[in-house]
């Protein structure tokens, strides 16, 4: 699962099969910025580096607020214990995910620091090399109907796992030189027990980020497109 290293108020879990034991200042992004494997990620709220530890090519994301409630604190959360945090349930949820063979980047650490009532935390996943967002590749070309097919399959796969995510968008969904798509960020990110409506509203959040992304860039992205992913969504999987 992760070895657990404890500072002083500072909870490190960590996977001791990629890294060696991290260390509460590697989660800052201070720690890299003179460093030459430094390099922002762009999109999401600004809190994402790439970085790389022992060779291994990694994201750094601090856990940042979003909305009206990032005017009070940016990225402070209330404490109830570590195991309540957000990293430490998106650690989880990503392990089971990966367990159930989901293309999502593998947790490497994160760090939760406690001041009094409130925490700030980071995480730190692989980078999936090779990659682009699903909005950078479909600003720069067209994506052909079998592989929107194949995203629609993909999701019913995901969903059917019980995965429920907080905001699947066309900026957390990757796609490789070779056509693979994956999934990324899980913060918030919940298993549900069984399909019912919750899944219609997050594919909708998903067609809503594409015709917002679509109105503000001009995308090679149709109706069409969306039709095909439904149609890989509602594919019988003996027939698909």
């Amino acid at each position: 699962m992760g070895q657990l290293i404890e500072f002083k108020r500072c909870y490190i879990l960590h996977d001791e099969d990629i890294i060696g034991n991290l260390e509460p200042q590697q989660f800052d992004r201070a720690y890299w910025q003179d460093k030459s494997e430094y390099e922002t990620v762009f999109g999401g709220r600004g809190g994402s580096i790439k970085i790389s530890i022992n060779g291994q090519p990694s994201i750094l994301r601090r856990y940042l607020r979003g909305g009206m409630v990032r005017r009070l604190s940016k990225d402070r959360y209330l404490w109830f214990g570590k195991t309540r945090t957000r990293p430490w349930r998106e650690w989880a949820i990503m392990r089971r995910a990966i367990d159930a063979g989901m293309p999502v980047p593998r947790p490497l650490g994160i760090c939760v620091s406690r001041s009094g009532l409130l925490y700030r935390a980071a995480i730190i996943t692989a980078c999936l090399e090779n990659t682009e967002t699903l909005a950078e590749r479909l600003t720069n070309s067209v994506l052909d109907q079998k592989s929107w097919y194949h995203l629609g399959l993909l999701l019913r796969r995901f969903q059917e796992h019980g995965f429920r995510h907080a905001d699947l968008n066309a900026n957390n969904l990757l796609i490789d030189q070779q056509g693979q798509f994956f999934i990324i960020d899980f913060d918030k990110a919940r298993q549900m027990k069984n399909l019912e409506d919750w899944q219609w509203l997050t594919l909708r959040r998903l067609q809503r980020s594409l015709e917002k992304i679509n109105r503000a860039q001009n995308l090679h992205y149709r109706t069409t497109d969306w039709q095909a992913l439904m149609d890989g969504y509602q594919a019988n999987p003996q027939t698909a």
